[in-house]
């Protein structure tokens, strides 16, 4: 039981849980999800993220936020002397003990044909523009009936995707369809031809 623990753990995934908030948001045409972790395990491990572009099912651009559990240091000048600034990543944007759960919040909104997406970890933030267009949503990778997933430790593994809808060929478009396939298979599947695929490696 326990190495199944260190090897694989559950993210649970959160949509806004207040009534006013959703109804703000939607009128705003803004989109969060949350990613989730209360295995206290995983102490002193960062969950990296990966944005994998997909165009006819080929890979055209990986963009690594590259968060990792060593500590950074930052050199700048103050008064002609060099000063270190040593930022620890795990307190950033890992599991660190102070911590009985990590949460990642991903909030977006379209304009202009760009997605512009937010990244916020507990103590650092990043943004990221994304191609798409109005009729693509932020959602899970996976069956729209899971809220919760099982994913390995110290592999990516896709969580996440922007994209546009399934289209049957009927007036019937599905998102959820979707999740019932790898999103490596979209295009060869359901003939997606263009999307994102956002993958968590906790290392």
């Amino acid at each position: 039981m326990l190495f199944s623990q260190v090897d694989s753990t559950e993210i649970y995934l959160k949509s806004i849980d207040n009534d006013d908030l959703r109804t703000i948001c939607k009128l705003a045409d803004i989109q969060i999800i949350k990613i989730v972790s209360k295995d206290t395990l995983l102490r002193n491990k960062v969950f990296n993220l990966v944005i994998k572009e997909f165009k006819k099912g080929k890979i055209v651009s990986v963009d690594n936020l590259n968060i990792s559990n060593k500590e950074e240091r930052i050199p700048f000048v103050v008064n002609g002397d060099t000063m270190i600034y040593v930022v620890n990543m795990i307190d950033k944007a890992g599991f660190n003990e102070g911590r009985d759960s990590l949460m990642i919040t991903l909030s977006g909104i379209f304009k202009n044909d760009v997605f512009k997406l937010n990244i916020k970890y507990p103590g650092v933030g990043l943004s990221k523009e994304l191609k798409g267009k109005k009729d693509y949503l932020l959602r899970e990778a996976i069956s729209c009936s899971a809220s919760k997933i099982k994913i390995p430790i110290n592999k990516e593994y896709p969580i996440l995707a922007y994209t546009p809808p399934f289209d049957t060929g009927s007036s019937i478009q599905s998102y959820c369809m979707l999740g019932e396939e790898k999103v490596e298979n979209w295009y060869e599947k359901f003939k997606v031809k263009h999307y994102y695929a956002i993958y968590i490696e906790i290392k």
